[in-house]
C-alpha cells in the first residue's frame, strides 16, 4: 500500500515563491530608501528653519556687528543645536554684510552616518535662501 497523504512543497513550488519575493523585494527597497532620505532631510530642514529665525534675530538685534556677534563662537548662545537627530549643525559660511540690510551666510547639517550633507545659503544681495543636497539629500530640499 502507498501513503497518499505526503504533506511539503516541492522545490518548485518554494524556488517560485523565492522569485515572487525577490522581485517584490526590488521594487520596494529603493522607494524605502528614497523615503527615509526624504523623511531626513525634512527633519534637517526643520531644524534649520530654526537655526535660521535666531540667526536673524541676532543680525537684526546687532545690525553691524554680526561679524563679530552672530558667529560660530555664539552658536549656542542663539539656541542653536550642535546635533539634532540624525545630523550636526555649523555655520558654513559666517554671517557677512554687505551693507545694512544685505547678510549673507550659509547653514549646514551633516547627516551622522553618512557625511552626507545639506547647505541653506542665504544670499545678501536679494535676500533668497538656496538649498542644496550631497548624497542622499541631492533634490530634497
Amino acid at each position: 500500500m502507498r501513503n497518499t497523504n505526503i504533506k511539503g512543497f516541492t522545490l518548485i513550488e518554494i524556488i517560485v515563491v523565492l522569485i515572487i519575493v525577490g522581485i517584490l523585494a526590488a521594487i520596494a527597497l529603493p522607494n524605502l530608501f528614497q523615503n527615509v532620505a526624504k523623511s531626513k532631510a525634512a527633519e534637517g530642514l526643520a531644524t534649520m528653519s530654526g537655526v535660521k529665525t535666531n540667526i536673524e534675530a541676532c543680525i537684526e538685534a546687532h545690525g553691524t556687528k554680526i561679524a563679530t556677534t552672530c558667529v560660530i563662537g555664539q552658536w549656542t548662545a542663539l539656541g542653536n543645536p550642535l546635533t539634532s537627530g540624525n545630523f550636526s549643525y555649523t555655520l558654513a559660511t559666517a554671517p557677512a554684510q554687505a551693507t545694512e540690510n544685505q547678510v549673507s551666510y550659509a547653514i549646514k547639517a551633516t547627516n551622522n552616518p553618512s557625511g552626507d550633507t545639506i547647505v541653506l545659503t542665504k544670499d545678501n544681495a536679494s535676500g533668497a535662501y538656496t538649498c542644496t543636497g550631497t548624497g542622499n539629500f541631492v533634490g530634497a530640499c
